[in-house]
């Protein structure tokens, strides 16, 4: 069984080519999205929203305070 990617499998790039994300929103060539190997895209919104969740996430983790 295939997991599905983890935030650290992602990696900030460029659109090759247009797409359309998971969310639904399209993605035009040149945008800045998040990919995961295996084809999976985020949307320049949805990983945005994404890294700041997980930066959130992460200093909630080591108990830092904002």
């Amino acid at each position: 069984m295939r997991r599905s990617p983890r935030f650290w499998d992602y990696r900030e790039t460029l659109a090759r080519f247009d797409s359309v994300c998971h969310c639904g929103r399209k993605i035009a060539k040149g945008e800045r999205i998040g990919y995961a190997r295996g084809g999976k895209v985020q949307c320049c919104e949805c990983w945005d929203r994404w890294c700041a969740e997980n930066a959130e996430a992460d200093m909630l983790e080591r108990g830092s305070c904002y």
